[in-house]
């Protein structure tokens, strides 16, 4: 063989190395896999007592796990920094990333935090470590994709078809509803239901406070709800189609709730969900009292009464009639009712709490950090544990993040 062919030779076999080293590197990278990003700090502190107020503005929309933890949703990681009153978004406490399955929901039940993926796995993480600690392999999602957009606040506190009840962890698919140990993993129960066609999104729905579990799918025309323990008819609830379920005085995201609004348009109508029975509550065409109010958009339901801004005041009744009003002015709003509190952000952008039962102020200040802008609209709001988190809105028909939120800072922290 001559010089010439040689050197031909050595650069053909060259390039295949080159290739194969490049396969090799192009394999690795975007071969499917797992990388868990381990504490490497002790577990954050419980947050010191403080008065009410602005705390900061984060990028992403937490789940507050455990008083300690934010557990916050991307679109194939899930992860975890604290403490919980930081004014920012610090450093990972753990972070754990599936590639390439997506993150479809995330929530927090028994001690465990408890994510679903778009591959239809399941899997239970210590929130102490970010390890894993079971996995199960659960039906893949309708649409199998991230909805979280930026902030992640639609995974965290309103995934499609997860729910939890105590230490149940109810996960509802295409042909069917299942029931998990939250810190096991071990099924306790599932029940069978005909596919939807495809395309259809997710169930959606919630846990009751009675120890029951509701889920709407898209083909059918009534919310069936399931006794969490044993998996059990546990009452239906007729709906319009394409009706939109609004769950009323939740202890967590949509997690033991006492009533339901569904909203199909021209068509609304409220529930009470209470001691295994499922109540009619008023339409949204009943006069007076608090069954035609929880029928009306902005409604909540908390300790018992209906509220709700009425011009240019705040109002709870219960059957028997009015219980009590405040004015707060024109154009306020309720961001969150929960734990006997009401959260309610004034035109002028103050956060003003108020008690549930009395009407009584428990704190008033700006909803604002520092000088920013107030012309935002207000996206999801999550109260726990004595905090409030509101996800600030810009353009909200815009397609586009940057037009979509506030700013890069869209979620707010306060003390309430």
């Amino acid at each position: 063989m001559g010089g010439a062919a040689r050197r031909r030779v050595v650069a053909v076999l060259a390039g295949l190395v080159l290739v194969a080293g490049a396969a090799l590197v192009v394999y690795r990278v975007f071969a499917p896999g797992e990388v868990l990003a381990e504490p490497t700090s002790s577990y954050p502190a419980a947050p010191t007592a403080r008065p009410p107020a602005v705390l900061g503005t984060l990028p992403a929309a937490p789940l507050i796990v455990d008083g300690r933890l934010r557990v916050i949703a991307d679109k194939r990681q899930v992860r975890a920094d604290g403490p919980v009153d930081s004014r920012y978004l610090n450093t990972p406490y753990w972070s754990f990333r599936r590639w390439p399955a997506e993150l479809i929901g995330v929530v927090a039940a028994g001690g465990t935090v408890v994510t679903r993926w778009s591959d239809g796995e399941i899997v239970g993480l210590d929130p102490r470590t970010g390890r894993d600690v079971w996995r199960t392999k659960g039906q893949k999602p309708m649409i199998p994709a991230y909805a979280g957009r930026r902030t992640g606040a639609q995974t965290v506190y309103a995934p499609t078809g997860l729910f939890v009840s105590g230490d149940t962890v109810v996960v509802a698919g295409a042909t069917g509803t299942r029931a998990y140990d939250a810190a096991t993993g071990a099924e306790s129960w599932q029940t069978p239901a005909a596919a939807c066609p495809a395309g259809s999104p997710d169930p959606t729905g919630f846990s009751t406070a009675d120890g029951r579990v509701a889920v709407l799918r898209a083909c059918d025309t009534a919310v069936r709800l399931f006794d969490v323990e044993s998996g059990g008819a546990g009452g239906t609830i007729d709906v319009p189609a394409k009706a939109v379920l609004e769950p009323l005085d939740c202890a967590g995201p949509r997690t033991a709730c006492a009533g339901v609004r569904v909203d199909a348009g021209a068509q609304r109508g409220a529930w009470l969900l209470a001691g295994g029975e499922t109540r009619p509550a008023g339409r949204a065409d009943d006069a007076g009292g608090s069954s035609a109010r929880l029928a009306q958009p902005g409604a909540f339901l908390v300790g018992g009464l209906a509220v709700a801004v009425d011009g240019t005041a705040v109002t709870a009744t219960d059957d028997s009639g009015q219980r009590w009003q405040r004015d707060l002015g024109p154009g306020a709003t309720i961001l969150a009712a929960a734990q006997g509190r009401v959260h309610l952000l004034t035109a002028d952008r103050d956060l003003v709490t108020l008690d549930a039962t009395t009407g009584a102020e428990i704190s008033r200040f700006r909803y604002t950090y520092f000088a920013e802008k107030t012309d935002w609209v207000p996206g999801y709001s999550y109260a726990s544990g004595g905090y409030l988190l509101t996800e600030r809105l810009d353009e909200v028909a815009a397609q586009d993040d940057a037009d979509y939120y506030f700013d890069p800072q869209p979620v707010i922290l306060a003390k309430i």
